[in-house]
């Protein structure tokens, strides 16, 4: 299984990617858009966090191509050899989430102009964050009479949806609980004073507050919430991307798309609640429901073990009961 490296331009940025198309198949093939999660997640679903390859968009790549269908994946900017692109680091601040959902339009025109591509059969697949981008662009194709139009001007047929471990509900509520679970377990653990603990949430609903009104951030946050990105650098991405909330989204799908939605009850990122939730929205649609219990958030099959996430760059094979049901899923497209 071998990729063609390409480059294609969204607004100022040239982005680095790899494409699959599947050579023992005669003739045009469907093609999907994989879309990385949050924070620097390289085509490959590595993450510049993490102390080790993690591989999901990779695996992704080849169960598709095994399954007849050609795809792109990409290093979104501030990641893999995209990097910053022209940008300065004090430059970040200026830039929105806009910016992902604008390439991530410019990623499907550019794959489906690529010869021994089938355009009108267009998919798009996000994993955690990238889940959100996807819904963006199907939100645009219910509203643009079922066409997605990138910034180059060609307009797209989206033919089908899968969002996996998903962002599932709007990103500071996610944030917030996630935060209120840690400090619930330092305090347990007698790691951290009540007291402390009790200021930071205060804190936090501050931060959300004034992200939420006027989408800054106060640069005198508590040391804790700013090593969890809440910085003013990145505060304009932030109000942008919360202001999306996927579950509004999900309700404007069109309802003739398939759409496949997977939870792991081993996932410490995304709650099955969530989804559940995120899949009334999307009911309407041709709705799969894949649900899992070996499954961590990076599609790795973790077993009986919790995750902790240390697992994510573990040596550990990727899910069966994931890879089962999301081929499953391929062929009834």
């Amino acid at each position: 299984m071998s990729d063609t490296e390409i480059t294609f331009s969204s607004g100022d940025v040239t982005l680095h990617g790899s494409m699959r198309i599947p050579v023992s198949i005669k003739g045009a093939v469907p093609a999907v858009l994989l879309l990385a999660g949050s924070g620097p997640t390289d085509r490959n679903g590595d993450s510049a966090l993490l102390p080790g390859p993690i591989g999901t968009l990779r695996h992704l790549a080849d169960v598709l191509e095994d399954n007849g269908f050609a795809s792109l994946r990409y290093d979104k900017l501030g990641s893999g050899t995209t990097g910053l692109g022209p940008y300065e680091v004090e430059d970040v601040a200026d830039l929105g989430f806009s910016t992902f959902i604008d390439a991530a339009a410019d990623a499907m025109a550019f794959l489906a102009r690529q010869r021994g591509v089938d355009s009108t059969r267009m998919y798009v697949i996000g994993h955690s964050e990238g889940a959100l981008i996807a819904l963006a662009l199907a939100q645009d194709t219910a509203q643009h009479d079922s066409k997605a139009s990138g910034a180059t001007g060609n307009e797209i047929d989206i033919k089908g949806l899968g969002l996996l471990e998903p962002l599932a509900v709007r990103l500071l509520d996610l944030l917030t609980a996630q935060i209120d679970a840690q400090l619930d377990a330092v305090v347990s653990a007698r790691q951290l004073p009540v007291q402390i603990a009790d200021e930071l949430r205060v804190a936090l609903a501050g931060a959300v507050e004034s992200l939420r009104a006027d989408g800054t951030l106060s640069d005198n946050l508590p040391e804790p919430l700013r090593n969890a990105g809440l910085v003013s650098a990145n505060a304009k991405a932030l109000a942008e991307e919360d202001a999306l909330d996927p579950r509004m989204l999900a309700a404007q799908v069109d309802g003739n798309l398939p759409v496949l939605t997977t939870v792991s009850s081993k996932d410490i990122q995304v709650r099955i609640e969530d989804v559940d939730a995120l899949d009334s929205a999307l009911v309407h649609t041709r709705l799969t429901s894949l649900r899992m219990q070996r499954t961590n958030h990076v599609l790795k099959d973790i077993g009986d073990q919790q995750s902790t996430g240390s697992d994510y760059v573990a040596d550990l094979p990727y899910s069966q009961e994931f890879t089962s049901g999301f081929e499953k899923w391929l062929k009834s497209l």
